[in-house]
């Protein structure tokens, strides 16, 4: 795995892009990208073993969209337009059913059973698989889930899997289950037996997330094991509330996962997209180099948005949504009406060069570039790229370096926002190729930097290759 790697990183300022875009500088070190120096570093076990996570899961989730409004006919034809639509062979891979599908009482033996609502849901996961895709579940580590929808009795409990870790693993393996998103432990669950009695609520939890992993790879199916946003790491503040960085060491291993969340749920709001993606960096940051039992989990910043309101995020903060998300190495999982989506969304969700950032990985997930800019006047994000990604969509590669870098530049107040390629770790002389991954066009050679107008939250993706010497 690349996550056995430690790398030597060259010393700079990062931002850390807030709700209003205002800066947040603290110093750290980063990956030089024209040349790693590698060496191993102690083990810590953040990644679940079990042959997937190498790259971040792309696919489709019900829950921002219908919540608990979610019934079988709508998810059947959700999973056709999608494969009707060309998302399969885009990349787009999981389409997973969250909250929301199970009755709220178990079987005589102790086995979840699908609700009212999915009256042959026994057959979705042979469905979804006849399509080309794999298919994913939902459920909970409490006592209940986070839907919490019994009117008639709130403090009911049985269809969570909080004592039925292994039992439940098993019995969605036997669905046709290829991922689970694991929900954290929801609000009033805490309070109350037997959740109050032997361990901290941090200890609780990593002990409940490593029970449903060892249960999940006990099935003899690969199943893509996502932990909903820790709890203890909520009430502690968050990245983005100013939580500890501390807490990851503590915490982040949670027994071993493909991907978290790395926050609180995303809003169909542009405002909420810049503190969500913080809180994936700072996430990024504390897990970058350390060695990892299977691949590194992936922060997971929540469903993509993108045409559920399209007044609240419009197309050009769209674009710039969807490219943050590739930069940041982000799960690209959309939660949007597909039969209606509107087709400039459309467009903008399936780009194959902005999708080929996201799943492409040299060993550095996504961040901030730059030293501090002044407050509200942009930002710029880069990431290094491996030769293939590098080589990908190049008439050529005679006379360019096998290695290059991928850039996010983002408006604010000011006209300009520029790309200094010592900022990415190339010669300031190096004439470099930049490519527009947007447009799919090559704009031209350039030396030391490239300047663009953008008017805030416009954006920019580039491919950046510099020029052998």
């Amino acid at each position: 795995s690349t996550c056995h790697r430690m790398i030597i990183l060259k010393n700079f300022s990062r931002t850390l892009i807030l709700r209003d875009y205002r800066t947040e500088t603290r110093s750290m070190t980063r990956r030089v990208l024209s040349a790693a120096v590698l060496a191993l570093v102690g083990h810590l076990t953040f990644g679940l073993d079990n042959g997937l996570g190498a790259l971040p899961p792309m696919g489709w989730n019900s829950w921002n969209l219908a919540g608990c409004k979610i019934n079988e006919s709508f998810f059947r034809a959700t999973v056709e337009q999608l494969a009707e639509g060309g998302f399969r062979e885009a990349g787009y891979e999981y389409i997973n059913l969250d909250d929301c599908w199970m009755s709220t009482t178990r079987t005589p033996e102790g086995d979840l059973q699908w609700g009212p609502n999915f009256p042959t849901g026994s057959t979705l996961g042979d469905f979804v698989h006849s399509k080309g895709f794999k298919f994913g579940m939902y459920l909970s580590a409490g006592p209940k889930t986070c839907s919490l929808r019994d009117p008639n009795n709130r403090s009911a409990t049985g269809w969570g899997s909080y004592g039925y870790e292994e039992r439940d693993a098993a019995w969605i393996a036997k669905q046709g289950a290829d991922y689970l998103k694991y929900d954290a432990v929801c609000g009033g669950d805490y309070n109350a037996p037997p959740l109050n009695t032997s361990f901290s609520l941090m200890d609780w939890e990593r002990v409940v997330v490593s029970k449903m992993g060892v249960a999940l790879n006990k099935t003899g199916r690969q199943i893509w094991y996502q932990y909903g946003s820790p709890y203890t790491w909520n009430r502690h503040g968050g990245m983005c509330g100013g939580g500890s960085s501390s807490w990851i060491t503590q915490n982040a291993s949670l027994g071993g996962v493909n991907s978290f969340r790395s926050g609180f749920d995303m809003s169909d709001s542009w405002g909420n997209v810049g503190e969500q993606i913080g809180g994936v960096v700072k996430w990024n940051e504390a897990i970058q180099g350390q060695r990892c039992a299977g691949s590194c989990p992936w922060p997971d910043a929540d469903c993509l948005e993108i045409g559920n309101n399209i007044s609240n995020i419009n197309v050009v903060e769209s674009q710039s949504y969807f490219s943050w998300y590739a930069i940041a190495n982000a799960p690209l999982l959309m939660s949007t009406r597909i039969d209606t989506l509107d087709p400039r969304l459309r467009a903008i969700l399936l780009q194959p060069e902005v999708i080929a950032v996201n799943q492409d990985y040299a060993g550095v997930r996504g961040g901030p570039a730059t030293p501090p800019l002044a407050k509200n006047t942009g930002l710029v994000w880069a990431k290094p790229l491996t030769a293939s990604a590098t080589a990908a969509n190049q008439a050529s590669m005679d006379g360019l370096e096998a290695a290059g870098a991928a850039a996010f530049l983002l408006g604010g107040n000011s006209p300009n926002v520029t790309l200094w390629f010592r900022d990415i770790g190339f010669d300031t002389t190096t004439p470099a190729l930049v490519r527009d991954l947007v447009l799919r066009k090559d704009l031209g050679t350039f030396v030391g930097s490239i300047t663009v107008a953008l008017q805030p939250s416009e954006s920019r993706l580039y491919k950046v290759i510099p020029h052998k010497m």
